[in-house]
Parts: structure tokens; sequence; C-alpha cells
């Protein structure tokens, strides 16, 4: 039985104005207080979300099966709620077509707090070996499409607009060579800004299970899955959208040559405040690479100048999952890296004109995650204090760990910001925080009551869905609006003034590991801020303010023509 909760005011077309706390039912305020505000419940099983991932392990060792799968939020059908899409992978190797086989799977936000599996009549039910979900308007229709990254050939389905979704993988032009290999995850931004969104797909190795390695246990001696060191590294893939989601491979002609690491996380943000987007890679065991944009669509790798492609001590690592965001209240875009233990995840700094410093032990960041195999991370301000904070979903790779103290499966981590770069976790009981092997991660408010929920896929186990009900705070949502083919203002950066200081946003569409989180804009406060403007700078360059806006609601805003 799901309960009903009160909608809340949903601002749609009248204001068109161009560590970690789990507990099985609602925190209650003190529980809050000792978490600072922030509380997660466990809600998959009561909202409907029922859905177990299987990552085919077949005791051949095949490395796919370590790799788990993604999550991706989005309104497929335009009703204001976010729905959810959650990616299959096993059985390995995927099955000859006309087989059964595990089967991507569409749930409905039905607005009441629940939600309905529609797979079947969306037509959604993709069946390869998934890996990574990438859910947005590919075609400027105003309804999102869904990019398949798979083990095997991708797949582009195209939202008719009906509720159902076709195949239009063939005719997108995205079935390259590179993409029918193992692609990781994607992300969109309009590259050379002609209005239409561009393709950055991520290609982790070459794999063929017809020759896969043999590795053995250091301290048993039994044969185990390998790390990413046997396999070769295979190039990225650059499509450029030719307009109506028709794409070309442009990877060579567009500069990106040396895109050739091991890749698993990939965001396409703006990293200088120029409108031109860039492109952040993150490599396992390769250098992480970031891409300038020039401004005319074609971008110069600076990975090594930059200062992101390797640790503080100059070794790279192994990149999983990405974020973007102002996490010291300066103005411009920090990036965040999840990686495996011992190396810790890492924070880099921006410290202006693409040069940027690694400060994952001062800020606290690093330290939590000595222990843990980081893969989804996600940036959001989790209870609503103005200051980004980070959830970190972890677990090995492997069911026998070569260290001591290190488990397979493992706790997630929530990290909360001060607002000038440095993070703890919450000083709080975590009852019920049941250690698991978590895998893809996106956030969503989708419950529409202002504070951003968690998704998290883990491998080989029941999807977890935490939904956030922080008491503490105010806040301010913005759905983006464009009459350009970018219909949801991708690369836009959204600024909120308040007495209290500058909060800033990027619009982006893809992230984390595998993922796409909610693309709306999401602004916590503390409750005595005096609301100044909201400023929208859209990557056409125009710039957009509303002066008070209406608080704890969405708006939906409209550039301007």
């Amino acid at each position: 039985m799901i309960e009903r909760r009160a909608r809340p005011r949903w601002w749609w077309s009248s204001l068109m104005v161009g560590g970690l706390l789990v507990v099985s039912t609602k925190a209650s305020p003190a529980q809050q207080d000792a978490c600072r505000g922030t509380a997660l419940t466990e809600a998959a099983d009561e909202t409907g979300i029922l859905f177990v991932h299987d990552r085919g392990e077949t005791g051949n060792f095949y490395n796919p099966e370590t790799m788990g799968s993604g999550v991706a939020w989005f309104d497929y059908d335009g009703d204001g709620w976010l729905d959810c899409y959650l990616v299959q992978s096993g059985p390995f190797p995927p099955p000859a077509e006309g087989r059964a086989a595990a089967t991507n799977q569409m749930f409905r936000n039905t607005g009441d707090g629940g939600f309905e599996d529609v797979t079947a009549r969306t037509g959604a039910g993709e069946m390869g070996y998934g890996q990574g979900v990438l859910g947005a308007d590919f075609d400027g229709d105003r309804m999102p499409d869904i990019y398949l990254a798979n083990w095997g050939v991708d797949r582009l389905l195209m939202n008719r607009g009906d509720g159902t979704y076709e195949d239009r993988t063939t005719e997108s032009g995205i079935e390259v060579e590179g993409a029918s290999g193992w692609s990781s995850g994607a992300a969109l931004g309009d590259a050379d800004r002609d209005g239409d969104l561009d393709l950055y797909l991520v290609i982790y190795v070459e794999h063929d299970p017809e020759n896969e390695p043999f590795c053995l246990h250091p301290s048993t001696g039994e044969r185990w899955y390998c790390g990413p060191s046997p396999f070769e590294p295979k190039m990225d893939i650059f499509f450029r959208n030719q307009g109506g989601a028709v794409f070309e491979d442009e990877t060579l002609e567009a500069g990106f040559e040396t895109a050739n690491g091991k890749g698993l996380g990939v965001l396409f943000v703006d990293l200088n405040d120029d409108q031109w987007p860039d492109v952040y890679v993150a490599n396992d065991m390769t250098f992480n690479l970031l891409f300038v944009n020039k401004g005319d669509g074609t971008f110069e790798d600076l990975s090594l100048m930059s200062g992101v492609a390797v640790s503080r001590d100059g070794m790279p690592e192994a990149g999983m999952g990405v974020a973007v965001g102002d996490v010291d209240g300066d103005g411009d875009a920090d990036l965040a890296v999840a990686n495996f233990d011992v190396q810790t995840n890492t924070l880099y700094i921006n410290q202006g004109d693409f040069f940027f410093e690694d400060n994952s032990a001062a800020s606290g960041f690093g330290a939590a995650s000595f222990n843990y195999v980081g893969f989804g991370l996600v940036m959001a301000d989790f209870n609503r204090d103005g200051n980004m904070d980070f959830f970190n979903g972890t677990g090995h790779t492997v069911e026998i760990s070569p260290r001591a103290n290190v488990y397979y499966e493992q706790p997630d981590v929530l990290l909360l910001g001060d607002g000038m770069g440095n993070f703890s976790e919450p000083d709080c009981p975590l009852p019920n925080q049941r250690p698991s092997v978590s895998r893809g991660v996106a956030y969503a408010d989708y419950d529409n009551d202002g504070d951003p929920d968690v998704g998290i896929q883990r491998s080989g186990r029941a999807f977890s869905l935490l939904r956030n009900d922080t008491r503490a705070g105010s806040w301010l949502g913005l759905r983006l609006w464009s009459d350009t083919p970018n219909s949801e203002g991708v690369g836009a950066v959204v600024s909120l003034r308040t007495s209290k200081g500058v909060q800033k946003r990027w619009v982006i569409a893809g992230s984390s590991y595998q993922s796409s989180s909610d693309i709306r804009v999401l602004f916590g406060f503390d409750k005595d801020a005096k609301i100044h403007e909201v400023e929208i700078l859209w990557q056409s360059g125009k710039v957009q303010q509303i002066h008070q806006p209406p608080l704890e609601s969405y708006l939906t805003v409209r550039e301007p023509l």
C-alpha cells in the first residue's frame, strides 16, 4: 500500500517567466539534527520500484560482470513527475537473438509517491548487456529519449511523444565500429553552439570473451577477476549532431585523437564560463582527460597541463564516477572523481584558466573513501543549507578483497559541505545502513518536495531508492525551456543570489557513473535568507533575471527569443 503524499505546488505554464543516515521510517527531528538536517529513507519497495540487477556471473570471470549498470531520471511522459529507468545486464555473454534475456525496466512516477512498471507498454525494455544510460531530449521535441551504452551494440530509443519508444539506432548514425564494443557512459552538450546537442561516448576497453585474461588472487592463488591492466584501451567517440538526432562520427576532426583511455565517466560542461562546453573524462588507471573547447566546436587536450589527469602525487587513478559543481563558493566549476580504495576519491578545485588543484586530503573529501571502491558519485545540496554535498556509491569488484579490512559489500558515503570546500560525514548513527555493491548513482527530486533523492543500482542486488526527508531550510527549483533543439537548456548556468551569498548550478546531461540525474535546477537555502534574484546565462549568451521568485516550487523558465 502506497501512502499518498500531498503534491507540492507545480508551477508550469502559469509561470512561464521568460557515512549516511538510512532509516526504515521517517526520521525524527532529533535524528535530523544529528545529521545536520539530512535524513534518507529507503523507499524502493514501498514505492513499487522492484528491480534486481543481474550481473550474469558464469564462473568464467568475464570482466564486464563486475561493472554493474546505471540509472536515469527523466520525465518521459511530460506530466511533471520524474520517472526512473534502470539498466539490466546479464546474462553474459548476451544470448543470441530470440532467447530469454534480462531486460531494462521503465518505472512511471504516478505522482502520489509511487511508481508503476510500464516497460511493456513503452517499448523501452532493451535486452542487451547494459552498462550506461542517458535520458535527455536528443531531437528537440521536448520528450526525453534514451541512449543505452552496452557491451555490444549501443541503442538509441526515441520518444514518440505518445508514451512509447522506437529503436532509431540505425537511422541515428551511431552504429559505428567503436560503439559496438564496450561503452560505459555518455554525455550531451552543444559543442559548436548550433542549437542541437552533440554526443560524447566513453569507451572502456577492448574486450573479447573468447580470450578473457587469466588472473590469480594474490592471497588465495585462485582465479579471480582481472583489473583493467591486461586490457587495451579503446578510443572514445564524439558524435556531431547533424540535426534531428542524426549523428556523424567526428572524433578526429573535433580534436579528440588522444581520447584513448579506459573511459568510465564523462562530463560535458563549461569550465571557464565562456559558454563553450568542455569535456572531462574519468579513465580507469590511465590519465583522466580534459578537452578544452576552442570556441569553434573543436577541442584541445589540456589534460596534463590542467592538473586533472592525475592525483597530487602524479599518478593516474582508477577513475569511475564524475561530478561537477562549485564546492567552495567562488563561482567556478570544481571537479570530483570516484576512485579505487587506497587511492581515495579526488577533488580538483578550479583555480581559473583551466588549472585545477588536488585538494582531496586537506578538504576531508578523500579520507572517507580510503577503504572503499567508489563508483557512482553525485554532487547536490542534500540538506538544503546552500552548500554542495556528495553522495558516493561504493562496492568492490571482487568478492574476496586482496586487502585486510576491505570487503566486497561496502557502505555508501554521504559527505556534507561547509560551502568553503571542506567536507565531513554526518555525526549521526547509521541504522539499517546495509553495505552493498553500488554502481550507478543518480539523484532526482522524484516527489517534487524540494530535496534531492538518490537512486542506486546495486551489482547483483536490488535497486535502492533513498527518499530525502529533509525538513531544514527552504528551496527553489527551475525547469529550463528553450525553443531551440536544445529544449532543456543543457549548457546553461543558473545563479541564485541571496543575502547569504551566490549559488551556481550547471545544467548538464550525463554524469556520475553510467547514469544521468534530474536535469532540473534545484537550490536549497536557510529559511532566513533573503532571495534577491535568479540569473540564467543561456548557452546562446542570453542573460535572464527573475526577481523575487516564488519559493518552494518549480518554475518553468523560457529562454528569451
